[in-house]
């Protein structure tokens, strides 16, 4: 198994460095070789331990949708240096805490189980969906990472990579930053419009490069991966439309902190298995399990949540099954067996 790993990983360092040798043809980006290298060594070593309407009224019933849709709750409105302060204070304040201190689970011995019953089941999948070098977990570059974050925002993941498709398709690259800006926002909707939500997004994209851009000279954040946790969390943050959600799922991708990222899937799930108060939001759903779930686990946790959740009868979108999640069913019968290792005396 060990080695198994170990081949996967290596060869995901070889993909990644051809890749990224390609995208710094078309970014602003100064990386060295050097660093590169070492960075991409480092992730791998760190993971082996992720019918179409033609009408035209139907086209334009969809640009009046995208155009009224919001993206929530990872796009609020800051126009200034104190709104984004407000912002960062608002997630601050449980950073490193559960805002549900009275909530009990899950417990450590719960995400275990999870975590065993689950990788009998998912880790094949998740092993190979890192195998794609387009995989959000392989980005190595910060801007990248964030612009990834802002196209897989409100929508599934095959959405999110045709746009990143149809980028590649007109820019040669889809971190092609210069093309990109000089082409302006319409040639921009037009080209993510298969991916949903063309003129939000398109918003989101422009401001972040704009203001990279006007803080640094260049499309740069790469400084973030020497940053710490909460440093990086607040320059995310930071910037225009950008929330904890999309700032958490940077910090885990790229910057390979020991953060867990709370998608559709993991929320939902988290309601269905009770690893979360009703009436949790997102956010609060993310802050709680995130101070909860022993650090070793959370990366994993995250995806095998995430294959589960597109998976399983009772626990994907819409389900209707009243029979329940067999995992769930699973990790609650071995919570009533006492734990190997303990002896019979108390």
């Amino acid at each position: 198994m060990v080695l198994r790993r170990s081949a996967r990983a290596a060869t995901r360092t070889a993909q990644q460095a051809a890749s990224s040798a390609v995208k710094r043809r078309y970014s602003d980006s100064s990386t060295s070789d050097e660093t590169l290298s070492k960075r991409v060594k480092s992730q791998a070593a760190s993971r082996s331990v992720k019918k179409v309407g033609t009408a035209q009224g139907w086209e334009q019933k969809r640009n009046k949708d995208d155009q009224t849709k919001s993206i929530k709750p990872d796009s609020p409105e800051v126009d200034d240096e104190a709104g984004a302060e407000k912002k960062w204070k608002s997630w601050s304040a449980h950073a490193t805490s559960t805002p549900y201190p009275n909530f009990a689970h899950p417990t450590n011995r719960e995400c275990q189980l999870a975590y065993d019953i689950l990788y009998k089941l998912h880790n094949d999948a998740v092993e190979a969906e890192f195998e794609d070098t387009n995989t959000p977990e392989t980005i190595p570059f910060v801007l990248d990472a964030l612009i990834v974050a802002v196209l897989s925002q409100a929508t599934s993941w095959s959405n999110a990579k045709r746009a990143m498709d149809s980028m590649k398709d007109t820019y040669g690259s889809m971190f092609a930053y210069n093309q990109i800006h000089a082409g302006g926002p319409e040639k921009l909707q037009e080209t993510i419009r298969c991916g949903g939500l063309h003129i939000r997004k398109t918003k989101i994209i422009m401001s972040i490069l704009d203001e990279v851009k006007r803080r640094y000279g260049r499309w740069n954040l790469d400084h973030l991966l020497d940053a710490t946790d909460e440093d990086a969390m607040k320059e995310l943050m930071s910037y225009k439309y950008v929330g904890p959600k999309s700032a958490f799922v940077v910090l885990g991708w790229c910057l390979k902190r020991n953060r867990f990222t709370v998608d559709t899937h993991v929320y939902r799930i988290a309601g269905l298995w009770g690893w979360r108060p009703k009436e949790a939001t997102r956010e609060n759903t993310q802050l709680h399990l995130d101070a909860v779930i022993p650090a070793d686990l959370k990366f994993k946790l995250h995806f095998f949540l995430i294959q589960h959740g597109r998976t399983c009868v009772a626990c994907r979108g819409g389900s209707k099954d009243t029979k329940g999640c067999e995992v769930h069913k699973e990790v609650k019968q071995q919570l009533k067996q006492k734990p190997q290792g303990l002896d019979s005396a108390c």
